[in-house]
């Protein structure tokens, strides 16, 4: 579960730590109602009779390569956690890269549309790619039936294709497991 650490500035400033974890993965306003939990317990500000108004998000866990910054809105973090929630960390990752352009409920509906799936133990992305395209080629009723000892070696040229084309890029996690993005659409 995607969660930050939200520390209380008021605190901060005068040398103390003062702040929670709180899930990612909840609504903004939730997250503010927790943050406004956390700044009301402040010790900095108890002891100096006031309220503690601001805060910073000095950590998170679970987000992957994905960087946070101090003043991302709830609302971005939010969203990014959600996204975490139902897709690999690399692959919302490589989505806030290349289409950054988008806003975030685009981004989710671009990496809805074109995540192909987690293709496991393969050496090499054109394995991968193959093994994505193999149910395909062995349920194409256009290929003969004397050519249907040789799909995997089809697979593989369409794969291959598929790859120099750009029609489909790959992220590699590690480990033999590769992520696939249809390019096409």
């Amino acid at each position: 579960m995607p969660r930050i650490y939200v520390a209380s500035l008021t605190d901060y400033n005068a040398g103390e730590l003062h702040g929670d974890w709180i899930d990612a993965a909840q609504e903004p306003d939730e997250i503010m109602e927790e943050v406004q939990a956390m700044l009301a317990k402040s010790p900095t500000a108890k002891e100096e009779g006031r309220e503690a108004e601001e805060w910073a998000i000095h950590d998170y866990y679970e987000f992957g390569t994905i960087e946070l910054h101090e003043f991302d809105s709830f609302e971005r973090v939010s969203k990014i956690a959600k996204m975490l929630d139902e897709f690999p960390s690399c692959v919302v990752a490589h989505f806030l890269t290349e289409c950054s352009h988008y806003d975030l409920n685009e981004m989710l509906e671009k990496i809805e549309e074109r995540y192909l799936g987690k293709y496991e133990r393969h050496l090499t992305e054109e394995c991968a790619v193959a093994d994505h395209l193999w149910d395909a080629v062995a349920e194409d009723p256009e290929i003969p039936e004397r050519y249907r000892s040789y799909l995997g070696e089809i697979a593989r040229g369409m794969a291959r294709d598929a790859l120099l084309s750009g029609e489909v890029t790959t992220i590699y996690e590690g480990c033999g497991v590769w992520h696939l993005i249809d390019c096409d659409t």
